[in-house]
């Protein structure tokens, strides 16, 4: 993305980790920046820093699954900056939320409360559609657009102790290929986007036994999620970027080639058989 662009970027789960290493990113692409997070003194940091380096930035204070929060939000939006070019599906419950030290005790299914498997799957797949089908609608009158999902690995969504939260990414990974079809043609494309391994952030407490500098660091995801906006990433669709193995040095074909894949593994084939 170009100094100076005039895109409008709404990042949810935008106070704290991944999120916030994006709207830092973002900010020094002149896009406008909307913020939304449960988190306000946490947001309100986040903003301000930004504001006093000059992005135009607009927060929210919202639960990302409630949908009269999410129509009073597009339509705070349609005044502010006259809408939405980039989604970014970021916000999530994460699994330290079961236990900090889930990587180590893999707490067992029948030992996470009902209420929380309930709210990740609130937060972390239906607010991904909700807020998808609130904004898809005003890309689509502009012919141009951006949904940009953060999921995680294949083997993290069965990993042990992980609770809801691989299940609740497996159904956005599904979700997202449905909604790349659904999108295709109109200018508005949908990809995913994960780290390739656990980040340092709120998510992998220390109690989980990493160091901190041996994970991936929340700005390895940037410089992807950086290209996805710009125009150069029109019609590319329907795909999964490992922010791991982008190197942002390399050409962008070498880039496609060792860190794209399809979304949701069609390549390992169709498992069911549909009458003709």
């Amino acid at each position: 993305m170009k100094q100076g662009t005039h895109k409008t970027i709404l990042i949810t789960g935008a106070a704290q980790g991944i999120g916030m290493a994006f709207a830092r990113h973002l900010s020094k692409t002149g896009a406008g920046l909307v913020l939304v997070d449960v988190a306000e003194a946490a947001l309100q940091k986040v903003a301000t820093e930004l504001q006093s380096a000059g992005t135009n930035v607009y927060t929210k204070v919202m639960d990302i699954s409630d949908a009269q929060a999410a129509q009073a939000l597009q339509a705070d939006i349609l005044s502010r900056f006259g809408g939405v070019d980039v989604l970014v599906n970021n916000a999530a419950i994460g699994p330290e939320k079961n236990s900090p030290r889930y990587l180590i005790d893999k707490p067992k299914f029948w030992e996470m409360p009902d209420e929380l498997w309930l709210a990740m799957l609130r937060v972390n797949v239906f607010g991904a559609q909700l807020m998808s089908r609130v904004f898809a609608a005003g890309m689509m009158d502009k012919k141009w657009g951006r949904i940009v999902n953060i999921t995680t690995s294949l083997d993290t969504m069965y990993r042990q102790g992980i609770g809801a939260y691989g299940p609740c990414k497996a159904a956005l990974e599904a979700l997202s290929r449905i909604m790349s079809q659904d999108l295709e043609g109109t200018g508005v494309t949908v990809n995913v986007l994960v780290p390739g391994g656990p980040v340092n952030t709120g998510m992998v407490p220390a109690d989980c036994g990493f160091p901190a500098d041996a994970l991936i660091q929340p700005e390895q995801m940037c410089a992807p999620l950086a290209w996805l906006c710009t125009e150069e990433s029109n019609n590319f669709n329907g795909r999964r970027i490992v922010a791991q193995q982008w190197n942002d040095q390399e050409p962008l074909d070498g880039r496609i080639r060792n860190a794209v894949a399809p979304i949701a593994w069609p390549q390992l084939g169709a498992q069911s058989q549909f009458p003709v």
